[in-house]
């Protein structure tokens, strides 16, 4: 992530908590895919300029991410704080201790249905034909990706936080931030097979053709198909587990 996103997706703290509200908004840029492996951090002093806290807090936030595996810190000329190369792998190992539930996969689902559905809706109304140009690309970054869970992890990551990008709402967008960071912990351990990665409710282009077509009412109704499919292969995947 270039200067610019972590202007715009980092926002001033309250003094209360702030090293661990700090904490958790880094490791979601992590979960949502935002910040990949070998990513590098601002300075400290950047970091807490852009968070409005004492560099003193940054760090204690980065020595928890760093003590779950997150990030490392190498010194010298080419030094700062990166996230780890395997971090995808610690993430794997994080979700293996923290498993969902089958009421949390549900509720993660209806979370998704109310703020992506509301962000499939909006950006259907919002998009112009630059937008649609990206929105196309991106969904066939993930269908290429289907091979590999992990790179399919990123591509649909992207994909669904330019759809909350494009609705115009800024709110809706962080939240989206949230959806996916808790995707990929999910996804960690449900990751399913190619086959259940291209079953007709988890391709996207229905979605992407309804935004396309500036269609709200369908583009909202074709997530919720989407988010369903999605549910119903990590139930699926629990129950062979079982």
């Amino acid at each position: 992530m270039d200067d610019s996103g972590w202007d715009q997706h980092i926002r001033p703290v309250g003094s209360g908590g702030a090293a661990e509200a700090i904490a958790r908004r880094l490791s979601e840029l992590i979960g949502a895919r935002m910040l990949v492996a070998g990513d590098r951090f601002p300075a400290e002093k950047a970091l807490a300029e852009k968070f409005g806290v004492a560099t003193m807090t940054v760090r204690q936030s980065i020595a928890v991410l760093r003590e779950e595996g997150l990030v490392e810190t190498r010194r010298g000329a080419r030094g700062g704080t990166f996230v780890v190369d395997n971090v995808l792998h610690r993430i794997k190992e994080m979700a293996g201790l923290r498993p969902y539930t089958a009421s949390q996969v549900e509720e993660l689902s209806a979370w998704r249905q109310a703020i992506s559905g509301e962000a499939s809706a909006r950006a259907a109304q919002r998009a112009d034909a630059d937008a649609h140009a990206r929105l196309r690309e991106l969904a066939a970054r993930t269908h290429q990706t289907l091979p590999n869970a992990d790179d399919y992890r990123t591509a649909d990551a992207a994909l669904h936080l330019y759809i909350a990008e494009l609705s115009g709402s800024q709110r809706l967008l962080e939240a989206e931030q949230g959806i996916q960071s808790e995707l990929t912990h999910l996804l960690a351990a449900h990751p399913g097979s190619v086959e259940a990665r291209s079953t007709p409710g988890q391709m996207h282009e229905p979605l992407t053709q309804a935004i396309v077509s500036g269609d709200p009412d369908q583009a909202r109704k074709e997530f919720g198909i989407h988010a369903q499919a999605t549910a119903d292969m990590c139930l699926i995947f629990s129950r062979d587990k079982a």
